[in-house]
C-alpha cells in the first residue's frame, strides 16, 4: 500500500516545480539562451522534478511488490507493464531519464537549446505523468 504522506509531498514537489517550471518554458528561445539564470533555474528545477518522478515511480512499483529496475529508464517501463503509463508515456518518461542523467553526469556539456526544447514542447509529459501515478496510487479519488 502507498505510504500517502510519502507519496503526496513528492507529488505536491512535482507540481510546484512544474508551476515554476512553465513560465519558463514560455520564454522565447532567445531570450532563454542569453540568460544564464533562466539556464541554471531550468537545469536545477527539471532535475528535481526528474527526481520527484522517480521517486513515485519507486514508491509505487514497492508498494505493489512489482519487480525493481535497474536503470531509471526501466522503472517507466515497469509502469508500463502493469499499466500506470501507456507506451508512448513510459517512453517520454525514459527520455526524461537521459534528461535527468545529463543534468546530473554531464553539466559541463549541457545543451540549453535541448533543455529549451523540452521546457517548451514537452512539459506536458511530465504533467501527464503526475496525473497518471497520482491515478494509479489513489484510483478511488
Amino acid at each position: 500500500m502507498v505510504d500517502r504522506s510519502v507519496f503526496e509531498r513528492r507529488l505536491s514537489k512535482l507540481e510546484e516545480l512544474l508551476v515554476k517550471l512553465r513560465p519558463l518554458a514560455e520564454l522565447e528561445r532567445e531570450a532563454f539562451l542569453a540568460d544564464d539564470v533562466a539556464q541554471s533555474l531550468a537545469e536545477r528545477w527539471l532535475h528535481l522534478a526528474m527526481e520527484c518522478a522517480l521517486d513515485l515511480a519507486h514508491h509505487l512499483i514497492a508498494s505493489e511488490g512489482w519487480p525493481s529496475p535497474s536503470t531509471y529508464r526501466e522503472t517507466f517501463q515497469v509502469l508500463a507493464k502493469h499499466g500506470v503509463l501507456s507506451p508512448e508515456l513510459a517512453s517520454e518518461m525514459e527520455g526524461w531519464a537521459g534528461m535527468r542523467n545529463v543534468l546530473v553526469h554531464l553539466y559541463l556539456e549541457i545543451d540549453h537549446e535541448l533543455v529549451f526544447e523540452a521546457l517548451s514542447k514537452e512539459l506536458s509529459q511530465l504533467e501527464a505523468y503526475a496525473a497518471a501515478v497520482s491515478l494509479a496510487a489513489f484510483p478511488d479519488e
